[in-house]
């Protein structure tokens, strides 16, 4: 049998002692904090030694996970403090150790990178994503060359346009194939990862299927899957409703460099809660508005749902429909008001400065009395003309061509100063 064989079997659920002949988990609070152990049902080898903290995290998984299977075949009882039901305690713990699942998924998928670098550097650039990465690897392996045979695998979980990348860049990589020591590490921290992401998903579900009567506000207003996906990533129905309204669009959001400009519909934040049903129900041009405006009732049906107040979820319901008719109203088109006139006409002169300034300046461009004689000619003689630039000029009263100071060519002090300096 090969390790990856191993590997796949470590993954077979097998009934603890104590469950097989109680029905129920034995919940033991007390840890080993000297040495971590691991259970048998989960993934073991070189990987865990290397990264401690997922094999810390693994050996509080298990026990995790069956407990969600034991609560998930007993019926749900919602009487008196919900804070002391036991199984509101699982949520809490779940949603936390759920958030613990993600840090541990970037490690191991840093890990996969190192490892996997000197076969196919190409590839961390080229997939971001640490789940699809890690099925990548998987498919890969040592047969770079040959991934245009894999492409139907790659494409199950692959956009069509990341393939075709994928496969101009396996033709030109210059990378090493791995020994079978390195094979078999890169393979088993790909299996661990994706145990983690099957058990993160096998967590929400189940925070999903109960939210509607721990936190029936945020449920009835979102729906339970994107709740659970917050709290998830909040910490809890705690962290929730602590939370900046304006940080829950960007939680659960992803970056891929190859998708940009490829349908891009500009905005950023499309994390969880873009992803709901509510938003997916807005058209395009008013989904930023959306965001903002679900975010902020979000954070308050879980303060709702924090003093545990309108268990029956009518608040999420209102709190829906007030959404729901802000964007209806943003979605109306303008009223049309009609063509507005013109304002009458003011014919009321605009009021001047006075003083020495304001006439010295109006003196500048005022009619000269040469001016005014020469508009003027005299009873029963002739005018006297005169010629300029080939035109007749009349100097009507004006003997001769006299000459007016007022138009004269006007020099600032300065100016002034500065021509007596250079003569």
């Amino acid at each position: 049998m090969s390790l990856a064989d191993e590997l796949l079997a470590d993954f077979s659920p097998s009934p603890s002692p104590s469950q097989s002949r109680s029905g129920s988990p034995e919940i033991n609070d007390e840890e080993d904090k000297g040495h971590v152990q691991v259970d048998e049902n989960v993934p073991k080898g070189q990987v865990l030694f290397e990264l401690e903290s997922t094999a810390r995290l693994l050996s509080h998984l298990t026990p995790l996970l069956e407990k969600i299977v034991y609560f998930q075949g007993q019926p749900s009882i919602a009487e008196g403090n919900i804070e002391d039901n036991p199984e509101y305690k699982l949520l809490v713990d779940a949603n936390t150790l759920a958030v613990e699942i993600v840090t541990e998924i970037v490690n191991v998928h840093k890990y996969i990178k190192e490892k996997y670098y000197p076969r196919f550097p190409e590839l961390e650039s080229l997939i971001l994503n640490p789940v699809d990465y890690s099925k990548a690897v998987e498919i890969i392996a040592n047969d770079v060359k040959s991934v245009t045979l894999k492409s139907k695998a790659l494409s199950e979980f692959l956009q069509a346009a990341t393939v075709m990348v994928i496969t101009v860049s396996s033709s030109t990589s210059s990378g090493r194939d791995l020994s079978a020591t390195e094979l078999g590490l890169v393979q088993e921290s790909c299996h661990i990862l994706l145990y983690l992401d099957s058990a993160r998903h096998q967590i929400t579900s189940y925070v999903a299927a109960k939210l509607s009567l721990f936190a029936p506000n945020v449920a009835a207003l979102i729906g339970p899957e994107t709740a659970a996906q917050l709290f998830s990533i909040a910490g809890g129905l705690t962290g929730l409703s602590k939370m900046p309204s304006c940080n829950i669009p960007s939680m659960g959001s992803k970056r891929d460099t190859l998708t940009i400009g490829l349908g891009h519909t500009g905005i950023r934040q499309q994390g969880f809660l873009y992803h709901s049903p509510l938003i997916q129900s807005v058209p395009m041009d008013l989904r930023k508005n959306a965001l903002r405006i679900l975010a902020g009732k979000v954070v308050l049906a879980a303060r709702i749902d924090r003093v545990h107040q309108s268990v029956d979820g009518s608040e999420g319901r209102r709190l829906e429909q007030e959404v729901l008719e802000k964007l209806e109203k943003l979605g109306e088109p303008p009223t049309n008001k009609g063509a507005k006139a013109l304002p009458v006409p003011d014919d009321k002169l605009s009021k001047k400065r006075g003083g020495r300034r304001a006439r010295k300046y109006k003196e500048r461009f005022a009619m000269t009395d040469l001016r005014k004689a020469q508009n003027r000619i005299r009873f029963g003689e002739n005018e006297d003309n005169g010629e300029s630039l080939d035109e007749s000029i009349g100097y009507g009263r004006v003997r001769g061509p006299g000459i007016s100071s007022a138009s004269d060519a006007r020099l600032s002090k300065g100016m002034q100063q500065r021509l007596k300096n250079l003569n």
